[in-house]
């Protein structure tokens, strides 16, 4: 297998929420892993927007209606130790589920153990606080996408 190419990887994550403004959070199948929001690895050739559109059908079995105007976020992350890469991470803001919606919640179970809806606080501290902190501001406000940058202190 060739090397990894040159450059960045691309993740794209969506904070969906409820009429009450919970959050939901998906948990990792994996031992001792922090709550995360639906998303993942962007694939060759696959756009930020075709990829959170994919992992929402594949992680919650959901047709999520995102659109390119639902941009919330774009961070660039300093790799966090030795044998990392720096990544950019895309966050959308998904769709308001109404009860019928999450009723249809199909996880995929060789990935995750459970779905939760959660307020800002609880998610504050279930996430893992790189995650946690990219949520800051309204979560529905299309067309305020915010650009960050995560740097690590004495890092690489």
């Amino acid at each position: 297998m060739p090397p990894p190419a040159p450059g960045h990887p691309v993740t794209a994550g969506v904070l969906i929420t409820n009429p009450r403004d919970h959050l939901l959070l998906v948990h990792p199948n994996k031992t001792d892993a922090p709550w995360q929001l639906p998303g993942g690895i962007v694939e060759q050739g696959e756009s930020p927007l075709d990829a959170v559109r994919r992992e929402s059908r594949e992680e919650l079995g959901l047709d999520l209606d995102i659109r390119v105007f639902d941009l919330f976020a774009v961070e660039w992350l300093q790799a966090s130790r030795p044998g990392r890469r720096d990544r950019m991470a895309f966050l959308f803001a998904g769709p308001v589920l109404e009860p019928a919606d999450t009723d249809r919640i199909t996880l995929q179970r060789d990935e995750l153990d459970a779905w939760r809806w959660a307020t800002r606080a609880e998610a504050e501290s279930l996430l893992h606080p790189a995650i946690a902190a990219r949520i800051v501001g309204p979560l529905q406000t299309p067309g305020s996408a915010v650009y960050l940058e995560t740097r690590h202190e004495g890092a690489l």
